[in-house]
């Protein structure tokens, strides 16, 4: 996997945040997007980006995730069945594009992880996973494109 430092900018999200055992990530995924797409589209708001997971948090047993879309909102604000409109804060990030079944996940994050060591560079202490293939559109799990950003401190 190919890994570059890019800036992220700072853009508004439409997510549900709970903290989540890692056993039930599937269906708390499930429910979150289905959620979150409802009150986007209640609200009026578009979904201008592809599915993401923000894990707020290093996980253990459990992990402080947040699951939704980038949306054409102005302001942050609270939609309406736990799913809010926040700040998703940029700056510079580690990325690398994942192809592949998500059980490689752990593995493309160790990649990540061992970039960040060889280039004594610092983690901000949360990540992203960019969903930019949907699961139910491709012919094969190995399809699944994953977008791995691991913000850094500068």
């Amino acid at each position: 996997m190919e890994i570059t430092v890019e800036v992220q900018p700072t853009t508004l999200v439409a997510v549900l945040r709970e903290r989540v055992a890692m056993d039930a990530l599937v269906a708390f995924y499930d429910r979150a997007y289905r959620l979150v797409a409802e009150e986007v589209a209640a609200a009026g708001l578009t979904i201008t980006g592809p599915a993401f997971g923000w894990y707020r948090d290093m996980p253990t047993d459990s992990v402080d995730l947040a699951a939704g879309f980038v949306v054409g909102a102005d302001v942050v604000e609270d939609l309406g069945g736990g799913v809010e409109v926040v700040e998703l804060p940029g700056g510079p990030a580690a990325v690398g594009v994942h192809v592949g079944s998500y059980d490689g996940l752990p593995g493309a994050w160790g990649e990540l992880r061992t970039w960040l060591s060889q280039h004594a560079a610092q983690m901000r202490g949360d990540f992203l996973e960019v969903y930019l293939t949907d699961p139910s559109e491709v012919a094969e799990p190995s399809q699944n494109e994953t977008r791995l950003v691991l913000p850094v401190i500068a």
